[in-house]
């Protein structure tokens, strides 16, 4: 039994240490969020580097959980740490147990927020080039095309926003 509270400490330590950066990568993604918003490219490059190195801690937490899963003084039953805690039926384990479920719905809501931030992002790099191919119609044919003769004639109904003002 003492081999094993030592066991829960180290869970302890590991769920504070991940919602600690769970809670980091929140605040990454806010001012990301907000850089984004103002068109703010030094922000979003900063921003961007910090959570390059937030990620990379959070790696690291997998290969942690990993070993606690793994760790000979950890509970037999469970394949997960809640389902390890929960197996104890002591109850300082099971409010642990719900403060890892706790930790791992923030987790993926930050996953979430991302994820989301991400695609959003990805559309607003892409918004200049595609707001000028819908402005000057180059997906539709050209305004005033030469025939044989060298005369110019406008065709009807096609172009975007520059050909009509034109």
């Amino acid at each position: 039994m003492p081999n094993q509270q030592k066991w829960i400490s180290r869970v302890e330590h590991y769920v504070e240490t991940l919602d600690q950066l769970s809670e980091k990568i929140d605040l990454i993604l806010d001012e990301t969020r907000m850089g984004t918003l103002g068109a703010k490219s030094q922000e979003i490059n900063e921003s961007t580097a910090q959570l390059e190195v937030a990620l990379v801690e959070l790696e690291a937490m997998v290969a942690k959980r990993d070993d606690l899963l793994r760790a000979t003084d950890a509970p037999e039953n469970g394949t997960t740490l809640t389902e390890k805690l929960k197996s104890t039926f002591h109850i300082d384990d099971a409010r642990l147990a719900r403060r890892c479920e706790e930790v791992s719905e923030k987790v993926k809501l930050t996953h979430e927020r991302a994820t989301a931030l991400f695609v959003c992002q990805f559309h607003l790099a892409d918004l200049t080039s595609d707001l000028l191919k819908t402005i000057s119609g180059s997906q539709t044919p050209e305004t005033y095309k030469k025939d044989s003769a060298g005369s110019q004639h406008r065709p009807t109904g096609q172009g975007g926003l520059f050909d009509e003002a034109a």
